[in-house]
């Protein structure tokens, strides 16, 4: 798609998108790659949601890194100039702790860093080499290759390897950075063992966490992501309509193959968003 004609379609899109912008309630926005990229903001965006704050909208920012805690967001997003509470942050780690409890798994081996510890930890949720009931891996930034053998070893004794997001990569501005979902397969490979349970972005639990904070039904939300296999996928598989970023992993010349994961609508990046609506 040259870059004429994806002028043209935004361009054609505008009134039923700023239609579709106002008569929302809740947005639900990615981080990386659609806010911010790394240490950068991306252009737009803060005003986008202030410009939302002033219009009553409820917020949901969504992540699947699993490396930080929420109160490491909340201080990311204030350093950024966003206002944030920590009940608007959703992280995979959240699916992850309510997939644990609800199997009563207390006792697990974790591959995490101690931000992801410390939230487990605060839900009674404990890392431990011993008897552990499964093995979870998340964006661990620490990682080890004691980690990795001692997770090796458990899985081969058909200990539940459990993943909190299917990511490959993290992108950020300096380049993509080696993800959850690399660190499992290295662990599949490693053990001839297939993964357990894979949660986060696109898994439907991320919705119902929103429902039950926000109170409003889907189709009063819409997503903004720029992922087409976790932001879009979770969005359609939803029933919530979507609006595509191309300022993270997906680029224009990802368009054509969108197939079944086309989103509602595309945009450059949020700063459209903020000036159609």
């Amino acid at each position: 798609m040259t870059r004429l004609s994806f002028a043209l379609v935004v361009k054609g899109m505008n009134l039923r998108l700023k239609q579709t912008l106002a008569r929302k309630k809740v947005f639900l926005f990615d981080l990386d790659g659609t806010l911010y990229m790394g240490k950068k903001l991306i252009p737009g965006a803060l005003a986008l949601i202030q410009g939302l704050r002033t219009q009553k909208k409820k917020i949901f920012f969504f992540t699947n890194n699993s490396s930080r805690s929420v109160e490491d967001y909340i201080q990311k997003l204030k350093g950024f100039g966003f206002s944030v509470h920590k009940d608007e942050i959703v992280m995979s780690t959240h699916t992850l702790i309510s997939f644990l409890k609800n199997k009563n798994w207390k006792n697990i081996f974790l591959l995490g860093t101690p931000s992801m510890q410390k939230m487990l930890a605060n839900e009674k949720i404990k890392h431990t080499k011993n008897n552990p009931k499964a093995v979870v891996v998340g964006f661990d930034k620490t990682l080890t290759y004691e980690k990795i053998l001692v997770a090796c070893r458990l899985i081969e004794k058909k200990i539940p390897l459990v993943v909190t997001h299917p990511d490959l990569f993290c992108p950020t501005d300096e380049g993509p950075e080696p993800d959850c979902g690399a660190i499992a397969k290295l662990l599949e490979l490693s053990s001839g063992r297939d993964r357990h349970s894979t949660l986060g972005k696109p898994h439907p639990s991320m919705i119902q966490e929103v429902i039950k904070r926000s109170g409003r039904k889907k189709s009063e939300m819409i997503l903004i992501g720029d992922r087409l296999s976790t932001d879009v996928k979770m969005g359609r598989e939803a029933g919530i309509e979507t609006i595509l970023v191309l300022s993270g992993e997906t680029k224009r010349q990802h368009l054509r193959a969108m197939h079944s994961l086309k989103p509602t609508f595309v945009v450059p990046s949020v700063k459209e968003l903020r000036m159609i609506g």
